[in-house]
């Protein structure tokens, strides 16, 4: 299937990129019946995205969240992105427990074999998220899919167990795969302060050597930049 829309959009401030992510998924409830699964990124640049959601009127009882990426690390670690997101964002809003998806602890493959089932049974038939919001690193990744890894090789499973290259913890990880994401209805790709500014432009212009670049969703594509750093954040509006 081809890619239905692509959208590029550039804000002076990461506040107004936040809130027109979070659109997406209140628009995303709007337009469809029954639960709406999405998968969230880690990493300082969902932190205006998690503001500007909190602050959203959603009926949260509809949506169930799943993480785009998760280093194995023991829940309460201040590394763990699902332990950030609660913090963050989950704890400010009102939604049901079974509502979060965490990855549970074990092995690599164990855990991205049961991560990938639990997205499944919720996903039915399509088997992926609804929509996923990823975030933009410097060398061009998404997810935990880096530049030369052995899980953007890998044609088979929602769910990869991934190693972050060296230097960067912490290692272990498990990753939503690409063909996963190129099957997503709606991928939102973040990319907050100028140090992200080229290379977003070649994620933009699908330059391939990039995992970023590789991202051809069947449905909607969003590529969203701010020049804004992320240390000078400010407070997503809440609405009235």
């Amino acid at each position: 299937m081809a890619l239905k829309k692509r959208v590029i959009k550039r804000f002076r401030e990461q506040g107004a990129l936040a809130r027109f992510a979070a659109g997406l998924l209140t628009k995303a409830l709007r337009e469809r019946k029954g639960p709406l699964l999405v998968a969230l990124p880690g990493g300082r640049t969902p932190l205006a995205l998690f503001e500007a959601l909190a602050a959203a009127r959603a009926d949260w009882s509809r949506v169930h969240f799943f993480m785009a990426d998760e280093r194995l690390v023991p829940p309460g670690s201040p590394a763990s992105n699902f332990g950030q997101a609660s913090r963050s964002f989950f704890s400010k809003i009102a939604i049901p427990p079974r509502n979060l998806h965490a990855v549970k602890p074990g092995p690599p493959r164990r855990a991205a074999a049961a991560y990938g089932r639990e997205i499944k049974e919720l996903a039915g038939r399509a088997g992926v998220p609804d929509l996923v919001f990823l975030g933009l690193g410097e060398d061009g990744h998404i997810a935990s899919l880096f530049p030369g890894s052995a899980a953007l090789r890998a044609a088979a499973g929602p769910v990869l167990p991934a190693r972050a290259p060296a230097g960067v913890k912490p290692v272990s990880r498990i990753t939503l795969s690409l063909p996963a994401l190129n099957a997503a209805p709606t991928v939102a790709l973040m990319a907050i302060g100028r140090a992200k500014k080229a290379v977003f432009a070649r994620a933009a212009a699908g330059d391939a050597a990039l995992p970023a670049g590789r991202l051809r969703p069947h449905g909607e594509l969003y590529l969203l930049y701010s020049d804004e750093s992320p240390a000078r954040q400010r407070p997503a509006r809440r609405k009235k």
